[in-house]
């Protein structure tokens, strides 16, 4: 069940919404509420692999409440590192151990193909709940927050539906007091409901119809692409990856905010970065602030030598590569960045500073663009045809589907649209907003939900590309 399906947004959610504010006055049968629901969510999708959702929230319950008995700092320690260890070991059993047979044990002669039958499946958003699971663990050892004093309280932490499959990754630390006293205001309601939309409408409006233009051209043989149409569908692919997964957090702080819940920003325009660190503090900001603070500041940070310190960088990219999936092709996405974070450490960076706003623009732009075709393609061989085609090494071309084949007044008119609301030009039109949209805005919200369910019945393209991860 994803949030932009008509069973979540006429069936699904009016029904725990209802159910919710029936019991307004108890926090205790609100959260019960809200995590029966989120179990039947994951249940919907995952159904017998649900038992893993609840195995994993239930260890880093009991986990939680050991740190909190225990005294003993070396004791706590050892307890620590054991939840740590155990949960790592269920993510990577499952994420993994198909990667590491088949693709590095078969090439070292270790072991033979696993079988079709055999493949483990990988259960949605264990990636997500896992992180999830450390923090709260984590948290707690750190004193950081107070433990859960019910298996309901953390059970709703790890479960809540709205980011329990693609996140943001929520700290347990952010959302602690919230879980045992929350308050709904008719404003707080109104901001959900118009943060939902929004995100809605940059999935079906803008994702979704840019990510079926570059699909359409990747699926082209490989004699009918061009240079052109290769730079066409990895800018298509950019806009559609970045309104997808931020569109999936503003659906998620939307939806937490009509239950009570602030969650904090995920996404601060990264395609307006001026650096790669730039880049960072703006794309998927939960998962950078965690691998900050639960992987590199441990390691070391920057705090060692200026060598330790480029070898925590790298580590720390190779894990953000190898955790968005078990592929060559997301570790080689992930390096890709933590070299340019290396190299604007040096002199490079120096002049970066220094230069005008549109090559700093220009230079995270290509970089990341670049960064794109690693994290889009699975294979070697076609993310090595794709960099040759889009820098001209390889010009070869039938001439059979011109880019002005793919191009319509309606995807032109999207385009458009798309660069402006992921560019600093959205800002500034911020500030000449027409007066309708200033007194009228509640019109203005009810026809993009139109034209989001009218998206919704016309079309049965609707992917999310995070839900794999």
């Amino acid at each position: 069940m994803i949030f932009s399906s008509p069973l979540f947004i006429f069936y699904f959610l009016p029904i725990v919404f209802f159910l919710y504010y029936v019991f307004y006055k108890s926090i205790y049968f609100q959260n019960a509420i809200l995590l029966l629901s989120s179990l039947i969510f994951y249940f919907w999708g995952e159904k017998e692999y649900t038992i893993i959702v609840i195995i994993s929230t239930l260890l880093n319950y009991g986990i939680g409440q050991l740190l909190n008995l225990v005294n003993r700092d070396k004791l706590k320690s050892f307890v620590l590192l054991s939840g740590v260890g155990i949960n790592l070991a269920i993510l990577c059993y499952f994420k993994y151990y198909n990667f590491i047979i088949n693709e590095i044990l078969v090439r070292l002669s270790l072991a033979q193909p696993l079988p079709e039958t055999s493949l483990i499946h990988l259960p949605l958003g264990i990636s997500f709940f896992t992180f999830h699971g450390l923090t709260y663990i984590i948290d707690i050892y750190r004193k950081n927050a107070f433990v859960a004093k019910s298996p309901l309280n953390a059970g709703l932490y790890t479960l809540f539906f709205p980011q329990l499959i693609a996140g943001p990754i929520v700290r347990y630390k952010d959302i602690a007091h919230q879980l045992i006293h929350r308050e709904i205001s008719s404003d707080k309601l109104y901001v959900g409901i118009k943060r939902f939309i929004i995100g809605l409408s940059k999935k079906l409006l803008l994702a979704n119809v840019l990510g079926k233009m570059a699909d359409d051209i990747y699926l082209l043989p490989r004699e009918h692409q061009s240079s052109a149409l290769s730079w066409l569908a990895i800018i298509c692919y950019s806009m559609q990856i970045y309104f997808d997964f931020s569109g999936y957090s503003d659906m998620a702080i939307g939806l937490a905010k009509l239950f009570g819940f602030d969650f904090l920003e995920n996404f601060n325009l990264p395609y307006i970065a001026t650096s790669i660190r730039d880049f960072w503090r703006r794309w998927h900001i939960s998962l950078t602030n965690f691998f900050r603070d639960y992987l590199y500041i441990p390691l070391g940070g920057n705090r060692q030598s200026k060598l330790r310190t480029n070898i925590n960088l790298m580590l720390v990219f190779f894990c953000t590569g190898l955790w968005h999936g078990a592929s060559w092709n997301f570790i080689l996405w992930g390096l890709w960045h933590g070299l340019f974070l290396l190299i604007e450490r040096s002199r490079f960076g120096q002049i970066l500073d220094n230069s005008t706003k549109i090559v700093k623009h220009a230079y995270v732009l290509v970089i990341v663009t670049i960064g794109w075709v690693f994290f889009r393609h699975s294979h070697l061989t076609d993310i090595q045809f794709q960099l040759k085609k889009l820098f001209l090494i390889d010009r070869s071309f039938s001439g059979v589907y011109p880019i002005n084949y793919f191009l319509s007044w309606s995807f032109i008119i999207t385009f458009i649209i798309a660069i402006v609301l992921c560019t600093s030009l959205s800002i500034k039109s911020k500030t000449v907003t027409p007066l309708f949209f200033k007194y009228g805005n509640t019109v203005f919200y009810l026809v993009l939900f139109f034209l989001c369910l009218m998206s919704l019945s016309n079309s049965t393209y609707n992917p999310f590309i995070y839900y794999r991860f």
